[in-house]
């Protein structure tokens, strides 16, 4: 294993600090509030030293987000039974991801409110760049889908579009929350969640497990 040397230790400490002085940034006052200063002076270096680490301003925050966005992902599978039973992984990955999100409400609220990282689409490099974190959770929730597909737990469903929306729900109810419209406590949500999309794959052991 190569040693790592005192130089790449300090150069990995300040470009973390740089990354989490723009995290809290982001998550406490938003996109516009990111400047170079801003970070600098959060971070304790001189303005100057950020330019060692990244070109500019927008590289620096979609490699923060970026950095959010796959320790989010990780977190959700650290938190599910890869040897559960279809329905009760379901369950676990929906639970998991509406508790990551709650866990970093203030700086999703900034991130599902604002989509300018998204605005060129997918064929934006900062949009395939976010994209793919994405995509590796929806493909965690496709092949759980399938599995339960074959062993006709769930009925036969086009995969990928039911792991899209099966996320898309996950993520609407995170944003419910985070827009203060519901009164319920994240429990309740996830439980009307799981129940509603148990009704939607018409989980025949639905009723027993609730």
């Amino acid at each position: 294993m190569a040693k790592v040397s005192r130089k790449q230790i300090l150069q990995n400490f300040r470009s973390r600090s740089l990354l989490e002085s723009t995290r809290r940034l982001i998550a406490g006052e938003g996109f516009d509030a990111v400047t170079m200063e801003r970070v600098a002076e959060e971070a304790g270096i001189t303005k100057g030293a950020i330019y060692l680490y990244f070109r500019n301003k927008d590289q620096m925050i979609l490699t923060a987000v970026e950095e959010i966005a796959s320790e989010m992902v990780r977190g959700i599978e650290r938190r599910v039974d890869p040897q559960a039973e279809p329905w009760d992984r379901l369950r676990q990955l929906i639970r998991a991801q509406l508790a990551i999100m709650e866990e970093n409400k203030e700086l999703l609220r900034t991130l599902l409110l604002d989509r300018r990282l998204l605005k060129n689409g997918r064929r934006g490099g900062q949009a395939r760049r976010l994209l793919k974190h994405r995509q590796k959770h929806e493909a965690d929730i496709r092949a759980v889908l399938a599995k339960g597909v074959r062993q006709k737990v769930f009925q036969s469903m086009d995969t990928a579009r039911a792991a899209f929306y099966v996320n898309e729900m996950t993520i609407s109810t995170a944003q419910r929350r985070l827009l203060g419209l519901a009164r319920s406590s994240l429990e309740e949500e996830t439980e009307c969640l799981i129940r509603f999309v148990g009704l939607l794959l018409r989980n025949k052991n639905f009723n027993k497990v609730h």
